[in-house]
């Protein structure tokens, strides 16, 4: 067996979660600025301005605490055109048509607490999930015979092939004390740290092509659970021109965060017997860092509109080295730099708010672009291809008490494999994604 495909299983596992924009990031914090798209730099006047722009909070005067979820159900489609193998057939075990990933709801929590009594500086803490999401498939079935010249050859394997092989999912929560300061009534600055804690779960299936006749594409399980500890930095600027017109710039770092974990890797031969075993492993998770300008416009005294602009440093995911504490008993993995080529994306948002006495209604659209190049995509990645997000969002004044909603739908281009390299471990075929969810904030001024 190849170490290049083992790694790239793990790799798979490292940066499988997308979320719903580019990458693997979710597509935004707070039921309000998600309801308008994203374009939230320029205005950022509540509380998770501590993620979209940190400025905003300087010129915030009331203290308020918040709490809110969002809920996320993604729908992912591969249609198999084969030509899987280097003859151009379908790997034993795969079929001529169209799988569906699992739909499962997600929820990922989120709030807030902003303190803004001091007329110029101003403290807060976010608690929110910036990155996450996640798939499962069930599309490969252990073959019970396999097909050759001389014959057809029955094959038998041991118990306990997982039934879902083709599963991720990963959250990384950002903890994130923040601090603003107005320099004077037109300009604000501010600053927040992001102390990042991250989950992963991974079960995956590779092939290996070298075992010889009557059992050559015998199925690869990986089954890993990990986590890690990293930290960043935000920062931004806002710039009210007059009481119309206000410019935010603002953008984060890149981060690290340092996986520890283990893995357990069968190579599933068709005799009834398994090589492999567990093994502990370490890997660094490079974190994008990004740069945004938004454009906040106040039509009248009850409207408001919004447009934005983010470049996403996804470059930073152009490898991951893997480390085995052990090598993998009977395989020998012990380490391996990977390529996975991703390029820095562009996000392009517009939206608006509209204020009728204690009510608020919200839209707004964004088109964003995938980072994974054809040859480096894999089923295992939700984020299929470019994007449009469609946004709508309702807000009611209860006194001190404000209930915000918000709906979100976000369809992917289609994107077709024509020629899959086996070491990459992408497949030909059609795939297809959407993601519906939904977002509810509970904010509370005092």
């Amino acid at each position: 067996m190849k170490v290049s495909k083992m790694a790239l299983l793990i790799g798979v596992l490292l940066i499988t979660s997308s979320l719903f924009a580019g990458g693997f990031a979710l597509t935004g914090v707070g039921s309000r600025a998600t309801s308008m798209a994203g374009a939230f730099r320029g205005l950022a006047d509540d509380g998770s301005a501590v993620y979209w722009n940190p400025a905003g909070l300087g010129f915030i005067e009331t203290n308020s605490f918040d709490l809110g979820g969002t809920f996320i159900l993604p729908g992912s489609s591969w249609k198999n055109t084969g030509t899987l193998t280097t003859t151009g057939e379908c790997i034993p075990g795969y079929e001529h048509k169209e799988y569906e990933a699992k739909s499962i709801l997600r929820s990922f929590p989120s709030g807030s607490i902003v303190y803004a009594q001091n007329p110029k500086l101003k403290l807060a803490l976010g608690v929110f999930v910036p990155y996450g999401l996640g798939a499962t498939w069930d599309a490969y079935q252990l073959p019970s015979e396999l097909v050759t010249p001389l014959g057809n050859v029955p094959l038998s394997y041991a118990d306990g092939f997982p039934k879902e092989e083709l599963m991720s999912s990963l959250a990384i929560v950002d903890i994130h004390p923040t601090a603003a300061y107005q320099f004077n009534e037109q300009v604000s600055g501010g600053a927040g740290m992001s102390i990042y804690y991250s989950t992963i779960q991974l079960k995956t299936i590779d092939f290996n092509p070298g075992l010889g006749a009557g059992y050559q594409y015998a199925p690869i399980t990986t089954d890993l659970n990990g986590g890690g500890i990293g930290f960043g930095m935000n920062f931004g600027l806002l710039f009210k021109a007059n009481d119309v017109l206000s410019l935010g710039f603002s953008g984060k770092t890149p981060a690290k965060i340092e996986l520890e974990g283990d893995a357990k890797v069968l190579l599933w031969k068709p005799d009834t017997s398994r090589l492999g075993g567990k093994s502990d492993i370490k890997a660094d998770l490079n974190l994008p860092g990004d740069i945004g300008l938004g454009l906040s416009y106040k039509a009248d005294e009850n409207w408001v509109i919004n447009m934005d602009y983010a470049l996403t440093f996804w470059k930073a995911m152009k490898t991951i080295k893997v480390n085995f504490e052990e090598p993998v008993p009977q395989l020998g993995i012990v380490e391996k730099e990977l390529d996975f080529l991703w390029e820095n994306t562009h996000r392009v948002s517009l939206g608006t708010e509209y204020r009728s006495g204690a009510n608020a209604y919200r839209c707004g659209i964004f088109w964003d672009q995938s980072p994974i190049p054809d040859e480096t995509f894999s089923p295992t990645f939700p984020d299929i291809n470019d994007k449009l997000s469609f946004n709508g969002g309702f807000g009611h004044d209860f006194g001190q008490w404000t209930l915000d909603l918000n709906m979100q739908y976000v369809a992917f281009s289609e994107r077709e494999i024509k020629s899959q390299s086996f070491v990459d471990n992408n497949k030909n075929g059609v795939y297809n994604a959407n993601s519906l969810s939904g977002n509810i904030g509970l904010t509370y001024k005092f």
